[in-house]
């Protein structure tokens, strides 16, 4: 075998190890998002789509979803936000980690966070469960008989003048 053949070979092979390292990965990071937790961050995203946010916050054009969970969960919003900017959808989201970005349309909550942020302001923070806490919640999850529920402050959304559509609220556990 030529000198040149082998270092095709070789190029080849380290190609297909780091692809496969990749994979392995990537693969890994999806395994540890559990099912209740997929379904967590499809509703986040469908939220963003049956509510309306002020003309002057920026949203229609440029929506900023910030994120403060563990890697695999970011990762997988991640990897949801990226196929819904790959398709005909009217707004490009943003996604970034909460304590990182300077502005937030909406802000999900794994955990409570302690100090204030300016950021959130004028977001909807929505939060992983009713254990977690952090000020101006909007909307929790919850579990009911086995399934992800939601509940909506009205009160919250009406502060920020952020609307959530009547389909939306007919599927939600309203508090006012």
């Amino acid at each position: 075998m030529s000198d040149l053949m082998k270092e095709k070979v070789v190029k080849l092979c380290k190609c297909i190890f780091l692809f496969c390292v990749l994979f392995a990965q990537s693969g890994h990071a999806e395994e540890e998002v559990t099912k209740e937790r997929k379904l967590k961050a499809a509703y986040v995203l469908n939220f963003i789509k049956y509510m309306s946010w002020p003309v002057n916050s920026g949203a229609q054009n440029e929506f900023r979803l910030c994120v403060h969970s563990d890697e695999p969960f970011y990762q997988f919003m991640q990897a949801l936000v990226a196929r819904h900017n790959q398709g005909a959808n009217k707004v490009r989201i943003v996604i970034g980690h909460t304590l990182q970005e300077p502005l937030c349309h909406l802000a999900y909550f794994q955990s409570s966070i302690e100090q204030s942020l300016g950021q959130l302001r004028r977001a909807v923070v929505v939060l992983e469960s009713l254990d977690v806490k952090q000020v101006h919640a909007a909307i929790r999850f919850y579990t009911q008989a086995q399934k992800v529920r939601f509940e909506f402050d009205i009160a919250q959304l009406a502060k920020i003048d952020v609307i959530a559509s009547s389909e939306l609220l007919k599927l939600a556990r309203i508090i006012r």
